[in-house]
């Protein structure tokens, strides 16, 4: 008897040990997505897509071009400001160096954030850029503002937004 009772005591003392997972109260979301269906919280990200961007952009100043060609994802979509939409990255190759040949860009990031959308299969990157570009003899410094879909390291889809500075 004296065995069946310490076994009980030894097992009520072991489950007694044992610790759940606390569950953690994220608080309320940084922003949201409004979809048909409504509002979908927006949260942090992780701080790793800033450095997948950086390189992805440096890569654009460096005329990487396998860089690029590696880092796109194998279905990404460019919506451009120009109201342009590409679709792969053999066709994204072909404007990018069009786009270079003709303006001889160059991209320096002023900011950069990254999110998840609750439910999505990837992160976003906003970052906001200063363009400077020659076309024609014309030089021009706009800003372009990016939302880039990042899945499994991959540049999914860049949707571009262009300001002219004054």
């Amino acid at each position: 008897m004296k065995k069946i009772i310490l076994l009980t005591l030894l097992v009520l003392f072991i489950q007694s040990c044992e610790t759940k997972q606390p569950v953690v109260d994220e608080g309320p979301a940084a922003g949201y997505l409004v979809t048909a269906d409504g509002k979908i919280d927006a949260r942090d990200a992780d701080p790793a897509n800033l450095a997948i961007w950086e390189k992805y952009m440096d890569a654009h100043n460096e005329r990487d071009y396998e860089t690029i060609m590696t880092m796109n994802h194998d279905s990404i979509v460019l919506n451009l400001d120009d109201g342009r939409n590409i679709f792969g990255s053999d066709d994204h190759l072909v404007a990018l160096k069009e786009y270079i040949a003709v303006g001889s860009p160059t991209w320096e990031i002023y900011f950069s954030y990254t999110m998840k959308v609750d439910g999505q299969n990837g992160e976003w990157v906003i970052a906001g850029h200063r363009l400077n570009e020659t076309i024609d003899g014309v030089e021009s410094n706009p800003s372009i503002i990016t939302d880039t879909f990042i899945v499994d390291g991959k540049i999914r889809r860049i949707i571009a937004f262009r300001k002219i500075n004054n």
